[in-house]
Protein backbone atom coordinates (compact mmCIF):
# COMPACT_ATOMS: atom_id res chain seq x y z
CA UNK A 1 0.00 0.00 0.00
CA UNK A 2 1.08 3.26 -0.67
CA UNK A 3 0.44 6.36 1.38
CA UNK A 4 -1.94 7.77 -0.76
CA UNK A 5 -5.25 6.02 -0.59
CA UNK A 6 -6.10 7.34 -4.34
CA UNK A 7 -3.03 6.33 -5.38
CA UNK A 8 -4.49 2.88 -3.56
CA UNK A 9 -8.19 2.83 -4.53
CA UNK A 10 -7.67 3.68 -8.57
CA UNK A 11 -4.12 1.36 -8.83
CA UNK A 12 -1.69 4.08 -10.11
CA UNK A 13 1.47 5.86 -8.93
CA UNK A 14 0.83 9.28 -8.98
CA UNK A 15 -2.16 11.02 -7.53
CA UNK A 16 -2.65 12.66 -10.84
CA UNK A 17 -5.71 12.55 -13.04
CA UNK A 18 -5.31 14.21 -16.56
CA UNK A 19 -8.55 16.60 -17.10
CA UNK A 20 -11.09 15.21 -20.12
CA UNK A 21 -10.65 17.96 -22.61
CA UNK A 22 -12.94 16.91 -24.98
CA UNK A 23 -11.36 16.77 -28.38
CA UNK A 24 -8.23 17.29 -27.10
CA UNK A 25 -7.78 13.89 -25.73
CA UNK A 26 -6.81 10.93 -27.75
CA UNK A 27 -5.50 7.31 -26.79
CA UNK A 28 -1.86 8.43 -27.29
CA UNK A 29 -2.08 11.44 -24.90
CA UNK A 30 -4.14 9.02 -22.18
CA UNK A 31 -1.33 6.18 -22.59
CA UNK A 32 1.52 8.58 -22.01
CA UNK A 33 -0.06 9.78 -19.20
CA UNK A 34 -1.04 6.27 -17.56
CA UNK A 35 2.48 4.99 -18.92
CA UNK A 36 4.27 8.12 -16.77
CA UNK A 37 2.40 6.49 -13.84
CA UNK A 38 -0.96 9.16 -13.45
CA UNK A 39 -3.89 8.39 -14.75
CA UNK A 40 -5.17 9.65 -18.26
CA UNK A 41 -9.08 10.07 -19.27
CA UNK A 42 -10.33 9.75 -22.68
CA UNK A 43 -12.88 12.91 -23.00
CA UNK A 44 -15.74 13.60 -25.57
CA UNK A 45 -14.96 12.52 -28.78
CA UNK A 46 -11.45 11.04 -27.82
CA UNK A 47 -9.59 10.97 -30.97
CA UNK A 48 -11.90 12.43 -33.73
CA UNK A 49 -11.66 15.07 -36.34
CA UNK A 50 -15.09 14.94 -37.48
CA UNK A 51 -18.81 15.09 -36.02
CA UNK A 52 -21.81 12.58 -35.90
CA UNK A 53 -25.27 12.94 -35.13
CA UNK A 54 -25.26 9.51 -34.78
CA UNK A 55 -24.86 7.66 -31.18
CA UNK A 56 -24.39 4.45 -32.47
CA UNK A 57 -21.46 5.80 -34.66
CA UNK A 58 -20.23 7.87 -31.31
CA UNK A 59 -20.25 4.55 -29.07
CA UNK A 60 -18.12 2.51 -31.56
CA UNK A 61 -15.47 5.61 -32.30
CA UNK A 62 -15.62 5.32 -28.40
CA UNK A 63 -14.83 1.96 -28.24
CA UNK A 64 -12.09 2.29 -31.23
CA UNK A 65 -10.62 4.65 -29.28
CA UNK A 66 -10.53 2.51 -25.65
CA UNK A 67 -8.93 -0.27 -27.62
CA UNK A 68 -6.14 2.11 -28.99
CA UNK A 69 -5.42 3.11 -25.29
CA UNK A 70 -5.08 -0.77 -24.46
CA UNK A 71 -2.29 -1.17 -27.62
CA UNK A 72 -0.23 1.41 -26.05
CA UNK A 73 -0.43 0.95 -22.15
CA UNK A 74 -1.37 -1.53 -19.90
CA UNK A 75 -2.00 0.76 -17.25
CA UNK A 76 -5.58 1.90 -15.72
CA UNK A 77 -7.43 4.70 -17.31
CA UNK A 78 -10.83 6.40 -17.51
CA UNK A 79 -13.63 7.41 -19.50
CA UNK A 80 -15.55 10.65 -19.13
CA UNK A 81 -19.28 9.26 -19.29
CA UNK A 82 -20.87 12.53 -17.26
CA UNK A 83 -21.00 14.69 -20.76
CA UNK A 84 -24.39 12.41 -21.69
CA UNK A 85 -26.42 14.39 -19.43
CA UNK A 86 -26.19 17.31 -21.58
CA UNK A 87 -27.35 15.14 -24.45
CA UNK A 88 -30.17 13.29 -25.30
CA UNK A 89 -30.95 10.26 -23.61
CA UNK A 90 -29.98 8.24 -27.34
CA UNK A 91 -26.47 9.07 -26.58
CA UNK A 92 -26.13 7.46 -23.37
CA UNK A 93 -27.28 4.06 -23.23
CA UNK A 94 -25.10 3.03 -26.37
CA UNK A 95 -22.07 4.40 -24.55
CA UNK A 96 -22.40 3.06 -21.21
CA UNK A 97 -23.11 -0.21 -22.96
CA UNK A 98 -19.81 0.00 -24.89
CA UNK A 99 -17.81 1.22 -21.80
CA UNK A 100 -19.16 -1.34 -19.93
CA UNK A 101 -18.28 -4.13 -22.76
CA UNK A 102 -14.85 -3.44 -23.00
CA UNK A 103 -14.35 -3.19 -19.23
CA UNK A 104 -12.78 0.00 -18.31
CA UNK A 105 -11.74 0.46 -14.99
CA UNK A 106 -12.62 4.40 -13.74
CA UNK A 107 -15.34 6.73 -14.95
CA UNK A 108 -14.97 10.36 -14.99
CA UNK A 109 -18.71 11.16 -13.95
CA UNK A 110 -19.02 15.62 -14.59
CA UNK A 111 -22.40 16.54 -14.37
CA UNK A 112 -25.13 16.70 -12.29
CA UNK A 113 -25.60 14.03 -9.34
CA UNK A 114 -27.48 11.04 -9.91
CA UNK A 115 -26.89 8.33 -8.00
CA UNK A 116 -28.47 5.46 -9.80
CA UNK A 117 -25.88 5.86 -12.27
CA UNK A 118 -23.15 5.69 -9.91
CA UNK A 119 -24.39 2.63 -8.45
CA UNK A 120 -24.91 0.89 -11.78
CA UNK A 121 -21.31 1.93 -12.48
CA UNK A 122 -20.17 0.35 -9.40
CA UNK A 123 -22.46 -2.73 -10.07
CA UNK A 124 -20.15 -2.86 -13.18
CA UNK A 125 -17.10 -3.00 -11.25
CA UNK A 126 -15.77 0.12 -12.01
CA UNK A 127 -14.55 2.96 -9.86
CA UNK A 128 -16.19 6.60 -9.77
CA UNK A 129 -14.65 9.47 -9.98
CA UNK A 130 -17.35 12.30 -9.38
CA UNK A 131 -16.88 15.86 -10.32
CA UNK A 132 -19.80 18.11 -9.71
CA UNK A 133 -20.16 20.85 -12.42
CA UNK A 134 -21.39 23.23 -9.32
CA UNK A 135 -19.64 21.69 -6.31
CA UNK A 136 -21.28 21.81 -3.14
CA UNK A 137 -21.38 19.55 0.15
CA UNK A 138 -24.54 17.61 -0.67
CA UNK A 139 -24.07 16.32 -3.43
CA UNK A 140 -20.40 15.36 -2.49
CA UNK A 141 -22.46 13.32 -0.21
CA UNK A 142 -24.66 12.31 -2.15
CA UNK A 143 -21.69 11.08 -4.39
CA UNK A 144 -19.95 9.19 -1.54
CA UNK A 145 -23.44 7.65 -0.06
CA UNK A 146 -23.93 6.07 -3.37
CA UNK A 147 -20.53 4.74 -3.90
CA UNK A 148 -18.23 6.74 -5.90
CA UNK A 149 -14.74 6.31 -5.00
CA UNK A 150 -13.36 10.03 -5.23
CA UNK A 151 -14.68 13.60 -6.00
CA UNK A 152 -12.96 15.91 -7.77
CA UNK A 153 -13.26 19.73 -6.01
CA UNK A 154 -13.03 22.67 -8.65
CA UNK A 155 -12.43 25.88 -8.31
CA UNK A 156 -13.82 28.65 -10.30
CA UNK A 157 -9.80 29.06 -10.82
CA UNK A 158 -10.20 26.03 -13.59
CA UNK A 159 -9.63 26.66 -17.28
CA UNK A 160 -12.45 24.46 -18.77
CA UNK A 161 -16.38 24.91 -18.03
CA UNK A 162 -16.37 27.62 -15.37
CA UNK A 163 -18.80 26.34 -12.08
CA UNK A 164 -21.25 28.94 -11.65
CA UNK A 165 -20.62 30.01 -8.34
CA UNK A 166 -17.43 31.84 -7.59
CA UNK A 167 -15.36 29.68 -5.17
CA UNK A 168 -11.83 29.37 -5.75
CA UNK A 169 -10.01 25.84 -6.07
CA UNK A 170 -7.88 26.73 -2.08
CA UNK A 171 -11.60 27.28 -0.64
CA UNK A 172 -13.37 24.87 -1.97
CA UNK A 173 -10.86 21.84 -1.52
CA UNK A 174 -10.97 22.03 2.34
CA UNK A 175 -14.42 22.40 2.14
CA UNK A 176 -15.43 18.94 0.29
CA UNK A 177 -12.41 17.24 2.19
CA UNK A 178 -14.07 18.18 5.60
CA UNK A 179 -17.74 17.21 4.37
CA UNK A 180 -16.33 13.53 2.78
CA UNK A 181 -14.52 10.67 3.95
CA UNK A 182 -13.24 9.55 0.38
CA UNK A 183 -10.59 11.25 -1.68
CA UNK A 184 -10.68 14.30 -2.52
CA UNK A 185 -9.09 16.08 -6.39
CA UNK A 186 -8.27 19.61 -6.83
CA UNK A 187 -9.43 20.87 -9.79
CA UNK A 188 -8.15 24.76 -11.14
CA UNK A 189 -5.17 27.07 -10.14
CA UNK A 190 -2.74 24.08 -9.47
CA UNK A 191 0.43 24.71 -12.24
CA UNK A 192 3.30 23.65 -10.22
CA UNK A 193 5.20 22.08 -7.59
CA UNK A 194 4.47 25.06 -5.08
CA UNK A 195 0.28 24.73 -5.99
CA UNK A 196 0.60 21.49 -5.74
CA UNK A 197 1.63 21.44 -2.18
CA UNK A 198 -0.72 24.08 -1.22
CA UNK A 199 -3.43 21.84 -2.91
CA UNK A 200 -2.18 18.75 -0.58
CA UNK A 201 -2.15 20.66 2.46
CA UNK A 202 -5.58 22.22 2.36
CA UNK A 203 -7.00 18.50 2.06
CA UNK A 204 -6.49 17.24 -1.63
CA UNK A 205 -5.25 13.64 -2.12
CA UNK A 206 -5.18 14.02 -5.70
CA UNK A 207 -4.63 16.66 -8.63
CA UNK A 208 -7.35 16.83 -11.98
CA UNK A 209 -5.12 18.56 -14.43
CA UNK A 210 -6.55 19.49 -17.63
CA UNK A 211 -4.28 22.57 -18.72
CA UNK A 212 -1.23 21.65 -17.56
CA UNK A 213 -1.48 18.74 -19.89
CA UNK A 214 -2.36 20.47 -23.32
CA UNK A 215 1.66 22.09 -23.92
CA UNK A 216 2.47 18.28 -23.82
CA UNK A 217 3.97 16.59 -26.61
CA UNK A 218 1.27 14.13 -26.91
CA UNK A 219 -1.67 16.50 -26.79
CA UNK A 220 -3.18 16.99 -30.34
CA UNK A 221 -3.11 20.63 -30.10
CA UNK A 222 -1.38 22.51 -32.35
CA UNK A 223 1.98 23.56 -31.48
CA UNK A 224 1.13 27.53 -32.08
CA UNK A 225 -1.39 26.98 -29.83
CA UNK A 226 1.25 25.23 -26.97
Amino acid sequence: MSKNRLCDVLGIEKPVIQGALAWLTDAKLVAAVGNAGGMGVLGLNAGQTTVTPDPGETAERMRDEIRKVRQLSDKPFAVNIGWMTSFPNTFAEPILKVVYEEHVPVALYSGEIDTDLIKDMKAHDMKVIYRELNPTVEGAQQAEAAGADAIVATGFDEGGTLPGRVIGTFSIVPMLADAVSIPVLAAGAVSDARTAKAAFDLGAEGLYCGTAFIASQECRVPDNVK
